[in-house]
This record gives structure tokens, C-alpha cells and sequence, in this order.
């Protein structure tokens, strides 16, 4: 079988035809460019006086002119000369780097990221001035925001890697309609123009003096340029910038956008009590699912009919959209939107297809709608980018089932408030709402295992964000869910703060009431960790998508205790975990990725 690629390349942006930059002192005359355009420009060919060096940073000579050289993480250099971009509505950030070492540091930057109470990057958009950072992240990743990341809180992170020991041309723009774009050694190698937190135009204000604009290497490196546009830099001026300097610089090689890229792994001591081997796993498997069960407390013991009922129809071009519900407990139906290719219903009534069970993110009471691209979070709001993965699945040909879970969508509790557990922990004290979420999905297993057009043996399941670690946990429980596609889940229950610590009838997406007692108390040892959870899949086939710039706390650990058991029950090729650039979202390829990874394992069109 074909693994599923783990890095994306693209070709958008990789031969720009353009002429030549001049340089010249301390201005930058280029196609498009004018010297006024520059809020300020400096190419430390000589030190200017507007430059102040800290704590040892120094200007060297080098080839062709000359560089700031940092040596220790307290060195920086100060630009004295006010920066004001106050009521532009747009800018850009670049310059020439050399990077001694690999990992998160900020290079040219005017306000320093903040850590959040759960090790979160914070670096919101600053009230009276206008902050920027141009950098890389922990893992050595290209890093970098200009007066604010759409509507996430974070910087914005790409898979871009610069490699230690070269120059590289780095630029970061905010464009005027919202968007931010990246490139690297004259190649547009990213934009955030497929995410679902952007385009958001905050406001340039720049009426107070702020945070001091600073250039530090504090890994070790040099500068030999930096500086602000108050505009966008087009493709062209980046490519031409490169190919007149890069005999000046003698770069790495010309940039290349990555979309994908395979998560680190980080075998930590500890992980595992024991070694894990193919002979021990049935014993540890046990423990695992011991442990998962004192989690979500006790399941129903018997099954109800599932009284099926078909309520519309509508034909949507391609495929029909059919509102069904099913019966999953006593005077409790699920309410789901099934989606069937109509080329399925075109075939011999012996035709089968996979099927696959989609499950949102939290939304404000919109649910199922925000799967299929009927609504936005909140019920009647325009559709988000991005949440409409059922859409992917039937167009490639699967039966998508997109149901309602409870406390939202059609099971919004009586109080009207999403996700309010009151209600349900009033009917079933000792139980869970993620055990419930798990029931219900196994009554959508059966109901699905129905329809004649339906191959009951080959069914998937997809969910993104809360829906991402609710796939994980149910797959982990269903054995008939035969591959399983998590975007964006939680990888943690200690590290993740009180998102698992709220209590009984909080208004929340609380969904395991008896996990709050360890995260409250820490010393007390966890019944079941999340990777423990996620190897009860193995070796099912499991792919799991994390945002670089989010941060998800565990991530690699996640992923390498889990690749430690597939990889020893012989199903290494089973599992993948890749990193998407920017924020919490679920962008195109990974969808397309998603997609392939269930035509790989489920094989549509074969039955």
C-alpha cells in the first residue's frame, strides 16, 4: 500500500521572472519600492547611529559589507528611531539572517510573545502600537505576526525550516484585506489565506511609543538586514531582492512551501511502565481499557430499537442530503444529516459503499449544520472555513453521516445553553458525557450497518477539535469504526488545564467529570493518560492532524508512545501524526489528506 505523504511541497511561487534590486547606503531602491515607502531600512554594511548594540553584540565586516553578531541569548541591538505605522494598512517585515543554531527565538521584532497558563505562545495585537516578530519556534519552524494573527491569539507558525550555518532571506507581510503571507529565499512558501481565523484587519494604531523594535539572535547568528515597509511587498520585489543579494549572502537554496510535515516524537523516559512488546501487549491492553472504563463510568446495558426514520430529502447535485434519525436510548433519537453519493444510487442495488462518521467541533448550537455547510457555529451564521468535512467525504465518494450529539445542534438541553451537562448528569450521575458521545456513535455504527448501500465492514470515523479526541476515544472502544482521522484533539488531561476539571452541569464542553480529581490533585496517579487511550486503536489505522503554532501540550510525547506500540505490533504504516501550519483548524490538505488516508485503508469503489 502507498503511505500517505507526510511533507506537502508546493510549486505556487517558485519561478517568479524579475529584475534586479540596487542597493545603495542606507536605502532600498527596488521595482515598486521607493525609499519613502521604508518606515526604516538598514544593511549594517557600516553601523548606523540610530542602531544601539546591548550586551556584547557587536558589528563584524564580512564579504560584501557587514553584519550584527549575537553570541549569547542576552545580546541584542536597539533601533532607536521611531517606528510608526500608525493608519497604514499594510506592512511588511524581512531581512538577511544567519542561524547558528535550531529553535524558538525572535530575530527582528517589536514585543516579545507571552506564555500562557498552559505553556500556550500568546501574541495578540497590542491596543495604541503596532507589534511584529519575525523568528522561528521551538521546533525551528519560521515564525512570525505583524499586528495580529487573524482571530487566534497566537503567532503564526509555518513548516518552513531554515537550515543552521546559511543566510536566509526571511519576510513576513500583513496584507490589507487581513491575510499573512511568508516567504523564504525569494519563494512565497506560505499564506494563511485557506484558514478559518483569517482574513481579521486589526487596525494599525500606532499613537503611543510601545515596545521598542530590537534584533537579537539568541541562539547565536547574524544579521545583515532588516526592515519595515509600511505596504505589502509584492512576490516579484521578494524574488528580485534574492537573486540580486544572494551573491552577497550565498544562500541556502531557494525556498519551498511544505503543507505537511511528520510531527517530532519525543520518546521521554517514563512514557510506558514496562516495554511494550506484542507478547505484553494483551496485558497492558487490559489496564488500558480498565482505566478507560473508570473513566466514563458504566454504559447502558441493553440496546432499544433504533426506529430509523428518513424526515427529508434534497438533491444537492452530486449526492442527496437526507435529515434521519435513529433511536440511540429510551425517548432519545439521534438526529443526523446522511449524505450518499448519487452515483451510489445510480449502481445495482448490490453496490456498497464505505461509510464515514463525521463529528464537529464545538460549535454554539449550530452542530451537525456546521459539517455540511449549512451554518456557522451559531445557528444561521455564514459557514466557516474549513468545517464542512462531510462535504470532502462524499464527494470522494464515501457515505457520510454527520449526526447531532447531545447538548448541541437538535439536543441543545432545555436551558437553550450549548454543551450545559445539567440535564443529562441529573438522568446519569455515575456516567459521562464523552462515554455518552461514544454510545451514541456505536448506535450510529448500527444504523449505518442498515443501509443496503452501505459496506458495514468498512466504516470510518473523522472529527475535528472536539470532535478530533472524541474520535479517538470512541474508536478506541468500537471495533467496527476500522480507521479513524483526528484533527486538532486535545493530547493531554493534566497538561490541559480545567478543560477536564469543570464540574457536574458546567456550561462547558466538560466531558469527564471523573477525571477532575487529578486535575485538581496531580500527585494522584491517572486511572488512563491520553496516549494510553489512543493505543486501544492500534492497529487500526489512525491519522492525527495538530496546528504547529498551537502548541498542544504532550503532542510529541502523544506521538511517540503511540508509534512505540503500532511499531510493535508490526502496523508502523497504520499511524500518522503530521503538523499543519497556523492555528486550530482543519485547512484543505489535511481534509484531502484525510481523504486519501480513508480511500488507502477502506478502499471505496472495491466492494
Amino acid at each position: 500500500m502507498k503511505p500517505v505523504p507526510i511533507i506537502r511541497q508546493t510549486a505556487w511561487g517558485l519561478a517568479l521572472a524579475c529584475g534586479g534590486l540596487m542597493m545603495s547606503g542606507q536605502s532600498f531602491a527596488a521595482p515598486g519600492i521607493k525609499a519613502a515607502d521604508c518606515a526604516f531600512f538598514f544593511d549594517f554594511q557600516s553601523l548606523s547611529a540610530d542602531v544601539r548594540l546591548e550586551h556584547g553584540a557587536r558589528h563584524v565586516p564580512r564579504p560584501g559589507g557587514g553584519a550584527l553578531e549575537f553570541t549569547t541569548a542576552l545580546q541584542f541591538a536597539e533601533i532607536t528611531r521611531p517606528l510608526k505605522l500608525d493608519g497604514v494598512t499594510s506592512a511588511s517585515v524581512g531581512g538577511w539572517f544567519f542561524l547558528r543554531r535550531s529553535g524558538e527565538q525572535c530575530f527582528f521584532f517589536r514585543g516579545l510573545p507571552e506564555t500562557g497558563s498552559q505553556g500556550e505562545r500568546l501574541f495578540r495585537p497590542a491596543t495604541n502600537w503596532v507589534n511584529f516578530l519575525l523568528g522561528t519556534d521551538q521546533h525551528g519552524f519560521f515564525m512570525g505576526t505583524i499586528n495580529g494573527n487573524g482571530s487566534m491569539p497566537f503567532p503564526h507558525v509555518a513548516l518552513i525550516e531554515p537550515v543552521i550555518n546559511a543566510w536566509h532571506q526571511l519576510v513576513v507581510t500583513k496584507t490589507a484585506d487581513g491575510f499573512q503571507k511568508f516567504h523564504h529565499n525569494g519563494v512565497l512558501v506560505h499564506s494563511d489565506h485557506a484558514s478559518a481565523w483569517a482574513p481579521k484587519v486589526w487596525p494599525f494604531r500606532d499613537t503611543e511609543p510601545g515596545a521598542p523594535v530590537r534584533l537579537a539572535m539568541p541562539l547565536g547568528g547574524l544579521i545583515g538586514e532588516a526592515w519595515v515597509l509600511s505596504r505589502e511587498v509584492t512576490e516579484a520585489e521578494v524574488q528580485a531582492d534574492f537573486e540580486t543579494k544572494r551573491g552577497r549572502y550565498h544562500p541556502a537554496l531557494p525556498g519551498t512551501p511544505v503543507e505537511l510535515r511528520t510531527m517530532n516524537a519525543h520518546h521521554a523516559a517514563g512514557l510506558w511502565r514496562e516495554p511494550v512488546t506484542a507478547q505484553t501487549w494483551p496485558k497492558e491492553q487490559a489496564r488500558i481499557q480498565a482505566g478507560v472504563m473508570k473513566v466514563l463510568g458504566p454504559f447502558p446495558t441493553e440496546k432499544v430499537p433504533l426506529e430509523p426514520l428518513t424526515l427529508s430529502e434534497e438533491d444537492c447535485g452530486t449526492y442527496v442530503r437526507r435529515k434521519v434519525s435513529f433511536q440511540v436510548q429510551p425517548d432519545d433519537r439521534m438526529p443526523a444529516w446522511l449524505l450518499v453519493p448519487k452515483s451510489l444510487l445510480n449502481r445495482p442495488t448490490s453496490a456498497k459503499a464505505p461509510a464515514i462518521i463525521c463529528f464537529y467541533g464545538t460549535t454554539s448550537g449550530a452542530g451537525k449544520d456546521t459539517t455540511v455547510g449549512l451554518s456557522g457555529p451559531k445557528p444561521g451564521t455564514p459557514p466557516l472555513k474549513n468545517r464542512a468535512f462531510a462535504l470532502d467525504m462524499v464527494a470522494a465518494g464515501f457515505v457520510a453521516l454527520a449526526p447531532d450529539y447531545l447538548r448541541d445542534g437538535e439536543r441543545v438541553p432545555k436551558s437553550g445553553r450549548p454543551y450545559d451537562t445539567t440535564d443529562f448528569y441529573a438522568q446519569f450521575p455515575d456516567w459521562s458525557i464523552h462515554g455518552k458521545d461514544t454510545w451514541d456513535t456505536q448506535r450510529a455504527v448500527d444504523y449505518l450497518q442498515t443501509l443496503p448501500f452501505v459496506d458495514g465492514s468498512s466504516i470510518g470515523m473523522v472529527g475535528h477539535s472536539y470532535g478530533g479526541h472524541s474520535t479517538i476515544f470512541t474508536t478506541a472502544l468500537e471495533p467496527r469504526i476500522k480507521a479513524a482521522v483526528a484533527s486538532g484533539p486535545v493530547s493531554d488531561f493534566l497538561q490541559h488545564g480545567q478543560h477536564w476539571a469543570v464540574p457536574k452541569g458546567g456550561g462547558s464542553s466538560q466531558s469527564l467529570p471523573a477525571m477532575r480529581p487529578y486535575v485538581l490533585d496531580p500527585t494522584l496517579p491517572l486511572p488512563v493518560t491520553f496516549y494510553e487511550w489512543t493505543t486501544l486503536i492500534a492497529p487500526r489505522p489512525l491519522l492525527v492532524f495538530q496546528a504547529v503554532g498551537e502548541r498542544r501540550p504532550m503532542e510529541e510525547e502523544n506521538h511517540a508512545a503511540v508509534a512505540t506500540v503500532y511499531g510493535d505490533l508490526g502496523a508502523s504504516d497504520r499511524v500518522r501524526y503530521l503538523w499543519c501550519a497556523g492555528d486550530h483548524d482543519f485547512p484543505p490538505v489535511a481534509r484531502q489528506t484525510a481523504v486519501e488516508w480513508f480511500r488507502q485503508w477502506l478502499r471505496p469503489g472495491e466492494k
